[in-house]
């Protein structure tokens, strides 16, 4: 069985970066800096609009003071305005080009926007610190490259600058690229983090399934279901598969059961509950299993064949073979 894992990775990669601070207030105590400060003051107690009227005032009155640009780009940002925050932050640039604070801040507002593009032509022109390195990889990551990807945030790792929820975004990664032990390191690191262990768990359960290491898959479900993973259709199917792995055909056939009374049409479901039964050589509840399967697929040669050597297995040998010939013919056209 295979598992999907670009649209998990969608679910883990955060929409939205926290906003770049001020940097230290200049040297002097002159008109500009008090007006910053009062700007400060007045943001912190949410007096948007005068904090503004004194951020531009600080501006005015020394066009290359970085913290106000920065101060006011902050204050857009906060209240959901990026276009403006852009603005002011461009017009840092202009007069201190390589300002890494105002670059960083650019990388993240083109981010929280979705222009991932732009967002890493901003962050590598900034100084490349982890936390770069983490925002270049999370872009990499929407833009489907993952090899980069892979390779800006084990940089960000190595910087200390990824969170248990960037990590299990590596560990994804890793698995896009069908690189599975590496996942496994790196799920086990995001549960030393904290975060969601039991969305953790169940894709790490995924991981140890596509090594066949089926005995670590399903006592990561189960402890995925315990602490809090729904207990849903997947979730007993993925067991149920397991177990089917295992030969531990009962429980295989009771677990794919709970699947198929919450998705009584899941031909997956249907399959592998079909092919526990026959493993199991209860010949006739297979029957019924491929014949319920048959009802929905009328064309599908492998139910077919698979009904036909239950009934053999059953005794009933003609029947069988007349059923097995039928799903020869649908596979040879």
């Amino acid at each position: 069985m295979k598992f999907l894992y670009r649209s998990l990775l969608s679910l883990c990669i955060p929409a939205v970066l926290s906003a770049w601070p001020a940097t230290a207030s200049p040297a002097g105590e002159g008109r500009s800096i008090k007006l910053y400060k009062q700007g400060l003051q007045l943001q912190q107690s949410g007096r948007f609009d005068e904090a503004e009227q004194l951020f531009q005032a600080a501006i005015r009155r020394d066009e290359r003071f970085a913290d106000a640009y920065l101060a006011l780009a902050g204050l857009y940002r906060q209240q959901q305005q990026p276009e403006p925050a852009k603005q002011q932050l461009k017009r840092l640039l202009e007069r201190q080009p390589d300002h890494n604070a105002a670059l960083f801040a650019l990388a993240e507002i083109c981010f929280e926007a979705g222009d991932w593009e732009d967002a890493m032509t901003w962050a590598y022109r900034a100084k490349q610190t982890g936390a770069t390195h983490r925002l270049i990889g999370l872009c990499y990551a929407r833009l489907d490259h993952a090899a980069e990807a892979i390779r800006s945030l084990e940089a960000a790792y190595a910087d200390s600058a990824l969170s248990g929820a960037d990590l299990c975004s590596l560990a994804r990664l890793h698995a896009m690229e069908a690189q599975y032990d590496e996942s496994i390191h790196w799920y086990e690191i995001a549960l030393k983090c904290g975060g969601h262990p039991a969305t953790v768990y169940y894709e790490l359960g995924m991981m140890y399934f596509n090594m066949k290491n089926y005995n670590n898959a399903t006592g990561a479900f189960e402890q995925a279901a315990r602490l809090g993973r729904p207990v849903d259709a997947d979730l007993y199917l993925n067991l149920g598969v397991a177990r089917l792995k295992e030969a531990a055909y009962d429980d295989a056939i009771r677990l794919l059961q709970a699947a198929g009374r919450l998705r009584p049409k899941d031909i997956q479901v249907m399959l592998n509950l079909a092919n526990a039964y026959f493993k199991k050589q209860d010949f006739r509840n297979a029957a019924v299993q491929w014949n319920n399967i048959l009802m929905q697929q009328p064309q599908n040669a492998f139910a077919m064949f698979m009904l036909g050597k239950s009934y053999i297995c059953s005794g009933e040998v003609l029947k069988g073979q007349a059923i097995c010939d039928q799903a020869m013919n649908i596979s040879g056209n």
